[in-house]
Order: structure tokens, then C-alpha cells, then sequence
């Protein structure tokens, strides 16, 4: 028998091929219908693009599914991956029998593929027994045949001869994802090598001037031009002989370039090899002309444009690694086919790049970018492009039947006669939408959304051509129309403009049956600041306004200097700019001068706009200093110094921000004329760059995955930035709602994938208010799908249309993305809670929802301004003490109104304060910590301490007293700084007779501190880690002496290392309750007892006589309330104060009251004694019982 490399090196033969089946699969038994038969049997077929068809044989698996063995011969012009409509039909036909699997050859002249099939799935039930699940078919290829890269294929099949298989076997022989991990494990370590590589030499160092992003950000170029080749070889485009058609080329030509490098060039390999070929050959006209010898295409386009890289000709790279990248790109088989969700080619495709080069983007999850998965992109660009579609199709609401026609075009499905007649009866509508769609993705990332939509509607014109509504178009001609007339994007990371720009250029190659300019996407992929169109305060989104633009300006310095000064604001630039984007998209010539063409015109733009503003500014300064007669600074300090100004003047300080916006005027016009040859702007000119776009309303589909960054991964600066253009400053993804709702065409279709923290949390109600206002397409819970994202994610797709209470579509994913659970509400519901929260709208929800879903959002509207914080409830006191009285049993209230206390101390420098007690298990891990952190300070900092390993300081500290060691331990923070032994690292140990009796205390004492020559420790309530519930008996104590509460209170608030923050003193030294701020399943809350308490450590008190501390415990411990926090308070894994407040809480009559009460004592006596964690569940199911029949749920 051949060896395996071969048969899938070569074309098909089918000898060859059932030969190694029967060793794969084992000789057939003859006892057995399967096995691979000794003669194939020819099945009868009628279809246009088949020549013949062979049944080879089945296989049944270790786990009995079964699996058809097929050989389909196929016309040389059937192209597999644009027929997906046709495949299902064939398929259909071959199929002579239900089956788990196909394994079927399709031969094409020389080269063919294997393909596995699976379109059925077997499960066991919970009883054992066998069922069978449909599921949508997906198919997984191999490329094989000549000139085919077939080690990956080789490998994995030659792994599974001689062993049963099971039908999880046939996946991971087809696995992409374990392809794709191999081949961005070894990129990395090459894209790593390389970055080190050029550090190591000093002429490299001096190029790059010690950047070290601009070393990475040149590598990841480089790498990328290189894989890109790949694509272009692959397509036999490079070193075409003379005589030779286009795709007749080297497929080999970069591994036979740096192989034929002599070795005296080996340093200057990119020098003298890639240097050329990128930026001389590749883009030189003449390069195509049938008079050279060797021919290479015209590839335009910006990628392999010198202009970020023409300082850099001359680097210094080791030729092992070029040898290793080559030697590794070799293994691998590339293909130009980006597939859908469905469709699997084990081959390195540009979806597989743009993973790998957003992952190599720096600090991509510091920026919160994750890469999205594929089936979610499909998703999230199929339903978008459907809900345009319809909205452009119908005025109202459209019937099930029209959804299913539009749903079947998009999917490519076969219509039946009524359905092909109605798509002709629309056919103008559809078309001219199709033609206009304008589609935008305002954090790009490697374009997988933009890359999605054009695949979509590149196949929903090839249906169109198929049923004969659009002309016939070559699939490079639909694809670069579509890229020219439909797609835009931005992102702030030119990495990823860069990414997105190659996948793009990369869907034309695969395409085109001979070379082609690439289209320039300078002005199409974007990069900036997607959502700022300001600079320090300049408004720029005027610029790309060319109507005239007028202003009154009511200038106020009294009656007598009381003015209106009308600005006009004219641009003479009228439509040029965008004629010159217009025509640069398919520029080959002069495009720098092109390009700087279009920066002046906005150069020009900018710089009347600031002259626009110095205007207005330098206006009112003059209407104030000829008011008060003010000709020079000296004159100005005189009329200061004699009283006739006042510099705690309204007009003064107004004159005097405006003399500080005039110099930084000057400032911000330099900074902005610069930015304009620069790589990275920090600003974006959506009216500018887009006025097409916005000429018309704005774009017809806004799609993405916006940044995931906290408000605590934003600068200052920008903080207040987003503050004077959005009025607020939150999490980015809540900024992107807003900017995408503000691009968006009236009508038009949102759909972004963001954390679905927005739910619940009560910074983010402005998001909550924008969503239900308009009317939502679908919500749709995808837990979390990402590989790194440490958050839940949720899709949300709106139209911009005003909600009219329309029914919307809730998906739960988060136990099966793939078949999530559907629901369906009216909209109000989630207006109808407080907070205008959205919850899953399962049955038990809908049930809370019902009974208290209105009555606790009028609560909320009637008490939440009085009890959000604990200086609120003070000042609303009196009314609270009314209303409290007011309550009886059976009413609800909110758990704020009979409460009070809040968040707690913040030391700033716990080591100083805080000890644990020797009694607690707590000590223990102080004890084995303490000699590794001191060890590792008298490594770092130069210390008298005679110290070199663990076991020294072990023995050293052990031949100290507590008091000593604390002491040490100060010296050393006080010398070397707060955090040299780790931020809140706690290092005191104190005896439990050390702890002062807190009820003997002095109120002076409470509130001034211990006198020293007293025991000074006091109980420290430091939240809990372990996230105990019902009774926690502190391990920590705080030294409440006099000078240490003198200094907390003396320097509460103030900036600085170690600064404390103390926060309600008047609740320290009181017993209430407090819980664990971060939660798993249920919440966690116990009594606390007499003590201080910290910020983490929560607490409230009771203000109601009537109801002990002990039964909000109860009642926040059960599942009831957990749930109901979850879907309608907070949906996060933390629980903070304000959330506690929100709790809704009935009043129990005196029977309820009692039997919690003794539920309570038993489960706090079992933590006590540390004993029968069973019986605590079943007090757990008692009160979980209590609570359900008090809430009556």
C-alpha cells in the first residue's frame, strides 16, 4: 500500500484511498453490513455538477454511530464553498441511509477534498437510553491533492489506525480549533523571537529609538505582509514564468527565496530580500509585464505601503528565525476561504488570522478586546441584516410568514413557488436596500463583524443572481462593491486597523482568477477614538459640515457691554474632500499626494475652526478689558490691588478662563495639524471621513463587540472628556451604546455584544432608559463564550424606532448557545420594575415580577432618593421613623426604610492597624507568610538583616517576640515604603486576652481611642473571605488607641499614600448584620457583632424594634432573595449597600417572627460549634421553605 503522505499529496486515486480506508477501518466483517466495500458501488445521480458518485463503504463507531463513506466526483467550475445550497441537495441524494457522519472524497481534477460531515448527534437520556438529537450540519475539509500542504491531514489519520474509534475521534482528526491553537502557539513564539531578536542589536535599538510598541507594531507588519504572500503563492501568483498563465507561479517561492539567500546575506535577509519584493516589486506596475522573466502581481492597496516602515530598511534579523518562521509556515496548508459557522476548512483561513494578530495587539484585554467567536458573529450579522431587510420590506410589524422568506434568502435556503414569487414582487425594494446598506463597526478590532456582513450579503446576491433578480457579477467584482459602497470601521488600535485592512484585501485575492489593484481602505477602516469627535474641548464635528454655519453669541459684561455677535463659519471646500475619499478607494498613482491632498483640505477645515473659536473667545476678552479699562498686566494688577476688580469675581474669573483658552488654543491647533500625518489620532471625524454617510441620516446597521474597560481603566483625561461630550463617564461599552445610537439612521439596527452587567447596576440605568426607549429586536443571554473575558456577556439588538410596548424576543444561551431557550414579553415589563432592571424572563421571574414587580418600583420612586445614602437617611429621618410606624404585618416596604449604617473604615494601611488573633486558623497563614516576605524585602532593598533563604528567617523570627517582630516590620514599611510586603498585608498576631471588653468602654473611648496603658484592641469586622454565613466570630482586632484614631480621623480623606478614609463612625461600636460583597450562588450574611467595621465588611442596623438584625439575616440567607437579587437588583457577583437597600422585606406577624427566630438559633449554635453541616442544609431548606410561603411565591 502507498504510504499515506502520498495519496493525499497526490490527486485522488481510488484504489489508494479505499486501500488505506480498510486499514483505518479494519478488514470488513462478514457478518457485518459495515465495513469498506471490496468493490465501490456507483450511485445513480442526476445533477449538473457531479460526474459520478460512489458509496466506498461505513464504519461503525466504538459508540455505535454510524458513518457513510462516499466518493462524489465534481465538475471543475462547482465551487464548494459558494454552493452550500447545492451541497445539501447532493448530499440529500447520496445518502442512502441515516447516518451520524459522512466521510466523503470530492475529487476536482487534481486536487480534492476529505470531508467529514456530521449532521446527527446521539445523547443518553437521564434513564440510560439511546436518543437522537438533530442538529444543523457542519462540515470539516481538508485541501488535498497537488501542490497541497497535507502534514497536518497525514498526522492525524495515520494516529488512528489499528484502534476503535469513536465518533469524537473523527472530530479531532478534523479539528480546527486544535490546528489553529498549534499554529498561534508557534506564530507567537516566532513574533516573540523576532521583537527579542531586535533588541539584542544596537544598530536595531538606534532605529527604533528604544520604542518598544513600534518594534512590535513593525514585526506584526512584517509577519503579516509575509503571511499574507502566503495566501498570494497559494494562488500560484509569485515568479509566474514568462509564457506562463496567472496561478501557474512558484507555490513555493518565500521558502525558495530565503533557501537561495547566499550566506553572506543571511543578517540582511529582509534587507535585501523582502525589501524589495515588498516595496519594489509588489507595488510596481511593470512587475505584471509579460516581457520579464519572472512575473509578480500589482498588489496596491496600503499593505505593502512603505510609509510606516521606510526607516527601517536596514534592521539587522537573524536568519534562524526567518528559518524558523518559513520552516513553520511550510507545514501548514493555507486557505484564501473565510467559512461560516457550519462550514470547517483544517487549514490556516484569514478568520483563523485575524484571531492570532487581535490576540498579538498589546494589552488587548487591558483594553477590554476579546475576539469573538465565529457562530456569534454569524449570528449577530445574520439577524442584523434580516431586521434591516424587513424594516425596509414592511412598515409595521411583519408576519411570520415574511420572516421566513427574508430568514430563507439570507440563509440560503430553497424557496418554494409562493416564496420565489413574493422575493420578485419585492425584488426592487430588496435590491436597491441591498445596494445601500450602509454598515458600520466603531471598534473594528480585526474586522470580524464588517467581514461577517460582507460575507452575508455576498451570498445573499448570489442567491439574488440565482433566482435572476441582479445581473450576473464575478464573486471579486460583488465582494469589492460591497467593501466600497457598504462597509465602514473604526478602531482605536492601528494594529487592528491594519488586521481588519488585510482580511479585507485578503476576501478580494481569494476571488479573483487573475491579479488585481487592491482597493485602498485608508479612508474606509479607520483609525481614532471612535467616540470622540472633540480635542480638548473643540467641537470637530462641524468640520465635515459644509452648510454655513451661523452663530449668535450673547456676550454678558452689564447692560452697557451687553452684546450679540454674529460669527459666520463658511467652508469653500464644499464637497471636495469626500470626491477626493471617493476616488482614492481605487487610486493606484500619486496616492501620497493624494492622501496629503485630503489632510490639508482638513488641516485647512481645523484650522478655521479654531480660528472660529479664538474668535469667540478673544471677544469677550476684549469686551472686558474695555469695560474695565484694561490695557496691559501691570494695569490689571494695579486695578486688583485697588479694589476696582476682585479676583472672587464672576467676570473676573470668567476673563481669566478665557486668557487661559486663548494660549491653549494655540496649543491644541498644533497638536491637532499634527495629528493629521500621524498614525494614532485620539479623536475621530465621523463627519468628516463619513459625510456620505451622514448626508443620508447616518448607517443603516452599527455592529460590534465594543471595548469591555471599567471607568477604573480610563484616564482622568479622558474620564473628563467623555464627560463634556456625553454628559456622564461609565464603563466604555455604555459609552459605545450611546455613540452607536448617535451614527445610526433613524430606523436603523444596533447589535452589539457587550457584558451584561447593564442589566441591573445602577450606573448604568442611562443604558437601561436608552435601550427601552427604543424598540428591542432581541436580548439574548450568551453567558460567557469567550476564551479570556472573565465577564457574562448578553447580545442586544435594537431598532431605532420609539418603543411602542412591542413584544421582544429573549434568548437564554447560558446552559446551550447553540439552542438557547426563547421567550417572548411585552417590553413594558422591564419599565415595570424599579430601576427599569432587565431580567430573564423565565416563569418563577415572571411570577416575582407579577406580585411585587409594581409595587416594589413604586417603593423604590417614592423612597429611594431619601434612603440611597446614610446622610439621606439622616436628614429624612423623622418621615422614615413616620412611615415605619405605619407598617403592620403583610406590608411590604424596602429594606432601606428600616434601616440605617452603611460602608466602613478604610485604614490605608492595614499592617499599621489591624492584627489577628493567635486563636484563629487566620494565624497560621501569618505565620508561614511571614518569613517569605521578609525574605523577599531583604532581597530587594539593602537592609543590616544577615538573611538568605526562608529557613534563616524562619529561625530569626522565631527568636523574636510579637512586639518585636511588629516592630521590625514597621521599621521596614516605614523606610522602604507601605506595600513592600504586598498591598493589606497583615503581619500582627496578638493573644485573645489582648482585646479590650468593648461593653466597658467609655463613649469617649469609643470615639477618641483606648488610652495606651489600657488593652487598646478592639473587635475589627474585616468582611470574610470564606463567606460564612449566619455567625462569624471575627479574627481581627484593630488598635483602637488614642493616637491611632487621632491620626485617622485628623487625616480622613486627605491625598496620599497610607491616607485613611473613615466612613460612619456613629455606627462603629453597634450590633447589626453585614455580608460577603462578593458572592457565588447565594448571598452570605451574619450577625455582627459589637465593633469596628471596614469598607469591605458592609453593615446595617435595625431601626424598627419590631424585627431583630437576625431576621433580615434570615431572609437575605435564603434562596429566594438570592435569586431575586440576581434577576433584579444586581446581576454582578458583588452585593453592595445599595443593593442591600433596594431588598424588598415583609413584615412578619409574630407566629412567622418566631419560627425564624428559632430556625436562626439553631444555625448559628451549629457554626458555633462547628459541627453538623447537614443539619445546617436542612435549616437552609426550612427557611428556604418559611421565606417562599411569607413572599406567598
Amino acid at each position: 500500500m502507498k504510504d499515506l503522505k502520498d495519496i493525499l499529496a497526490h490527486p485522488y486515486n481510488q484504489k489508494d484511498w479505499t486501500d488505506f480506508l480498510t486499514q483505518l477501518f479494519h478488514e470488513k466483517d462478514s457478518s457485518s453490513d459495515e465495513g469498506i466495500l471490496s468493490a465501490p458501488q456507483r450511485i445513480a445521480i442526476s445533477h449538473d455538477k457531479v460526474k459520478e458518485a460512489y458509496e466506498l463503504g461505513s464504519y461503525l463507531t466504538s459508540d455505535e454511530r454510524l458513518i457513510g463513506i462516499y466518493q462524489v466526483n465534481i465538475s471543475e467550475d462547482m465551487l464548494l464553498y459558494r454552493n452550500k445550497v447545492g451541497l445539501r441537495k447532493l448530499m440529500a441524494n447520496i445518502y442512502k441511509y441515516n447516518v451520524d457522519g459522512v466521510l466523503v472524497a470530492f475529487v476536482q481534477e487534481k486536487k480534492w477534498r476529505l470531508s467529514f460531515i456530521s449532521e446527527f448527534v446521539k445523547e443518553i437520556d437521564p434513564q440510560g437510553k439511546m436518543i437522537k438529537q438533530i442538529t444543523d450540519e457542519k462540515r470539516f475539509t481538508y485541501l488535498l491533492g497537488e501542490g497541497e500542504k497535507t502534514k497536518t491531514a497525514t498526522d492525524r489519520l495515520k494516529k488512528l489506525v489499528g484502534k476503535p474509534l469513536s465518533l469524537q475521534d473523527f472530530f479531532e482528526v478534523f479539528s480546527v480549533e486544535m490546528l489553529s491553537k498549534d499554529f498561534f502557539r508557534e506564530y507567537k513564539e516566532i513574533y516573540e523571537e523576532f521583537v527579542a531578536e531586535i533588541f539584542k542589536e544596537e544598530h536595531n535599538q538606534a532605529l527604533f529609538k528604544g520604542n518598544d510598541k513600534a518594534v512590535r507594531d513593525f514585526v506584526k507588519r512584517m509577519m503579516g505582509r509575509i503571511v499574507f504572500l502566503y495566501f498570494i503563492q497559494k494562488k500560484g501568483w509569485l515568479a509566474v514564468p514568462k509564457g506562463k498563465n496567472w496561478g501557474e507561479g512558484n507555490h513555493n517561492y518565500l521558502y525558495h527565496l530565503y533557501q537561495e539567500t547566499p550566506k553572506e546575506d543571511w543578517p540582511y535577509f529582509y534587507e535585501k530580500r523582502l525589501v524589495p519584493l515588498f516595496f519594489d516589486t509588489l507595488t510596481n506596475k511593470d512587475s505584471e509585464s509579460e516581457a520579464n522573466p519572472l512575473r509578480f502581481p500589482y498588489l496596491n492597496g496600503g499593505l505593502f505601503d512603505k510609509s510606516q516602515d521606510e526607516n527601517f530598511d536596514s534592521i539587522v534579523l537573524p536568519y534562524e528565525t526567518f528559518s524558523r518562521l518559513f520552516d513553520t509556515f511550510d507545514k501548514y496548508n493555507f486557505t484564501v476561504y473565510e467559512d461560516s459557522p457550519n462550514e470547517h476548512t483544517v487549514a490556516v483561513d484569514p478568520e483563523m488570522l485575524g484571531h492570532i494578530f487581535e490576540n498579538l495587539l498589546e494589552d488587548n484585554k487591558d483594553k477590554g478586546a476579546f475576539y469573538t467567536p465565529k457562530e456569534i458573529v454569524h449570528y449577530m450579522c445574520k439577524e442584523s441584516l434580516k431586521t434591516f431587510l424587513l424594516s425596509k420590506i414592511t412598515f409595521d410589524d411583519p408576519s411570520e410568514k415574511i420572516k421566513d422568506v427574508i430568514t430563507k434568502i439570507i440563509e440560503h435556503q430553497p424557496l418554494n413557488e409562493d416564496e420565489e414569487k413574493y422575493i420578485r414582487e419585492k425584488e426592487h425594494i430588496i435590491t436597491t436596500s441591498v445596494e445601500n446598506v450602509k454598515i458600520c463597526d466603531p471598534a473594528i478590532g480585526s474586522g470580524a463583524f464588517p467581514m461577517g456582513l460582507l460575507q452575508e450579503i455576498y451570498y445573499l446576491k448570489i442567491t439574488l443572481q440565482q433566482l435572476g433578480i441582479i445581473p450576473e457579477q464575478n464573486d471579486a467584482q460583488i465582494k469589492k462593491h460591497i467593501i466600497e459602497q457598504t462597509i465602514y470601521g473604526v478602531d482605536i488600535d492601528s494594529g487592528a486597523v491594519d488586521i481588519a485592512r488585510l482580511r479585507f484585501w485578503l476576501s478580494l485575492v481569494v476571488d479573483e482568477p487573475k491579479p488585481q489593484p487592491l482597493p485602498n481602505l485608508d479612508f474606509k477602516i479607520m483609525q481614532g477614538n471612535s467616540l470622540l469627535e472633540s480635542y480638548q474641548g473643540v467641537d470637530l464635528s462641524h468640520i465635515g459640515k459644509e452648510e454655513e454655519i451661523i452663530v449668535d453669541d450673547l456676550i454678558d459684561f452689564g447692560d452697557e457691554y451687553k452684546s450679540i455677535q454674529r460669527l459666520t463659519f463658511f467652508s469653500d471646500a464644499k464637497e471636495k474632500i469626500q470626491q477626493l475619499i471617493k476616488n482614492y478607494f481605487t487610486s493606484t498613482e500619486d496616492k501620497t499626494l493624494k492622501r496629503k491632498e485630503i489632510n490639508d483640505l482638513i488641516e485647512g477645515k481645523i484650522h478655521y475652526k479654531i480660528i472660529f473659536e479664538k474668535r469667540q473667545v478673544k471677544y469677550k476678552v476684549d469686551l472686558f478689558e474695555k469695560k474695565f479699562d484694561i490695557t496691559s498686566e501691570e494695569d490689571l494688577a494695579e486695578k486688583l490691588q485697588k479694589g476696582t476688580l476682585t479676583s472672587k469675581g464672576k467676570e473676573y474669573k470668567a476673563y481669566m478662563a478665557d486668557k487661559k483658552r486663548l494660549l491653549e488654543l494655540d496649543l491644541i491647533e498644533n497638536e491637532l495639524i499634527s495629528f493629521q500625518t500621524k498614525i494614532e489620532r485620539p479623536y475621530f471625524l465621523w463627519h468628516t471621513y463619513f459625510k456620505d454617510v451622514f448626508d443620508k441620516g447616518g448607517f443603516d446597521i452599527v455592529i460590534g463587540n465594543p471595548p469591555y474597560v471599567s471607568t477604573k481603566g480610563v484616564s482622568e483625561d479622558i474620564k473628563s472628556f467623555l464627560e463634556a461630550d456625553f454628559g456622564f463617564a461609565d464603563d466604555l461599552y455604555n459609552h459605545f451604546f450611546f455613540k452607536g445610537n448617535e451614527i445610526l439612521k433613524d430606523k436603523g439596527v444596533l447589535t452589539f455584544i457587550t457584558p451584561k452587567t447593564f442589566w441591573t447596576t445602577q450606573t448604568k440605568r442611562n443604558l437601561r432608559d436608552l435601550l427601552l426607549s427604543q424598540h428591542l429586536e432581541y436580548i439574548f443571554d450568551t453567558a460567557n463564550p469567550f476564551e479570556s473575558a472573565m465577564v457574562d456577556t448578553c447580545i442586544t439588538s435594537f431598532s431605532k424606532v420609539a418603543s411602542k410596548n412591542e413584544k421582544v424576543v429573549f434568548l437564554d444561551g447560558s446552559k446551550d448557545l447553540q439552542a438557547p431557550l426563547r421567550y417572548e414579553v411585552a417590553q413594558s415589563i422591564f419599565i415595570d420594575t424599579q430601576n427599569s432592571v432587565i431580567f430573564k424572563p423565565t416563569e418563577y421571574n415572571m411570577k416575582i415580577h407579577s406580585l411585587y414587580g409594581k409595587k416594589v418600583k413604586e417603593l423604590y420612586e417614592q423612597w429611594w432618593d431619601k434612603i440611597s445614602t446614610s446622610k439621606n437617611i439622616t436628614k429624612y429621618s423623622q418621615e422614615l421613623e413616620s412611615y415605619r410606624k405605619s407598617l403592620k404585618p403583610g406590608d411590604i416596604t424596602l429594606l432601606g426604610c428600616l434601616t440605617e449604617g452603611g460602608v466602613g473604615l478604610q485604614t490605608g494601611n492595614n499592617g499599621k492597624y489591624i492584627a489577628v488573633r493567635k486563636s484563629t486558623k487566620w494565624a497560621r497563614n501569618i505565620l508561614e507568610s511571614r518569613p517569605k516576605k521578609l525574605l523577599e524585602v531583604v532581597k530587594r532593598y539593602k537592609t543590616d538583616l544577615k538573611i538568605t533563604n526562608e529557613e534563616v528567617a524562619k529561625t530569626y523570627l522565631a527568636t523574636l517576640s510579637e512586639i518585636e517582630i511588629t516592630t521590625l516590620f514597621d521599621g521596614l514599611k516605614e523606610k522602604f515604603g507601605r506595600d513592600i510586603f504586598g498591598q493589606g498585608y497583615i503581619y500582627r498576631l496578638i493573644e485573645d486576652d489582648e482585646v479590650a471588653d468593648v461593653e466597658t468602654l467609655t463613649q469617649e473611648e469609643k470615639d477618641n481611642g483606648i488610652d495606651p496603658s489600657k488593652k487598646f484592641y478592639v473587635p475589627y469586622d474585616k468582611g470574610d473571605k470564606d463567606g460564612n454565613r449566619w455567625y462569624l466570630e471575627t479574627p481581627f482586632a484593630i488598635a483602637w488607641n488614642k493616637e491611632n484614631v487621632g491620626f485617622l480621623k485628623s487625616n480622613s480623606g486627605k491625598k496620599g499614600e497610607g491616607m485613611p478614609v473613615v466612613r460612619n463612625p456613629q455606627y462603629y461600636f453597634r450590633e447589626g448584620f453585614c455580608w460577603t460583597d462578593v458572592n457565588s450562588t447565594y448571598l452570605k450574611s451574619r450577625l455582627k457583632k459589637n465593633g469596628v467595621f471596614d469598607v469591605l465588611s458592609m453593615s446595617l442596623f435595625t431601626l424598627l424594634p419590631s424585627l431583630p438584625d437576625w431576621y433580615y439575616v434570615c431572609l437575605i440567607n435564603s434562596r429566594l432573595i438570592s435569586l431575586y437579587v440576581d434577576n433584579f437588583i444586581n446581576n454582578t457577583s458583588h452585593f453592595q449597600i445599595n443593593d442591600a437597600r433596594q431588598l424588598p422585606i415583609i413584615i412578619p406577624d409574630k407566629i412567622t417572627l418566631e419560627k425564624f427566630e428559632k430556625f436562626f438559633k439553631q444555625a448559628v449554635q451549629i457554626k458555633k460549634e462547628q459541627s453538623n453541616e447537614i443539619a445546617l442544609d436542612n435549616i437552609q431548606q426550612e427557611i428556604d421553605v418559611l421565606v417562599n410561603e411569607l413572599y406567598t411565591i
